[in-house]
């Protein structure tokens, strides 16, 4: 997903439904079934989302796109762009627990809700307490 926003973040005007639409191809092509529907839903979310950054930075606003494509995501989108990894990243969390994943739900809660998650507790005493 964040590899999606930044291709769209660096040229905007390239991004149509033909793109997205390879790109969800590509994405949930590449999931072995049965694909989990929260999972296959968060991926079209992210999809959206991408044309959304795409419409907004696109014509007169391209001009003033920010060097940094998170920028350009937190400025078009906000919090809410950033909510479909997030997702993601819980769901596998759920699903597969391990300490790489803990770390990225932990840094998306914050992306997402500008607070803190699980903040002061290991990966080890998350585990133990589940």
């Amino acid at each position: 997903m964040d590899a999606l926003y930044e291709r769209v973040a660096a040229d905007p005007a390239a991004c149509g439904d033909e793109l997205l639409s390879a790109w969800l191809q590509d994405t949930l092509g590449g999931l072995e079934p049965p694909i989990d529907k929260a999972l296959a839903r968060e991926v079209r979310r992210a999809a959206r989302l991408a044309g959304r950054l795409a419409r907004y930075w696109a014509g007169d606003r391209a001009a003033r796109l920010p060097a940094d494509w998170r920028q350009a995501v937190d400025g078009a989108l906000g919090s809410t762009g950033w909510g479909p990894s997030l997702e993601v990243a819980r769901l596998g969390l759920e699903q597969e627990p391990s300490p790489a994943l803990f770390e990225e739900v932990r840094r998306r809660w914050r992306q997402v809700h500008f607070t803190p998650w699980m903040e002061g507790v290991t990966y080890a005493e998350w585990l133990s307490a589940r």
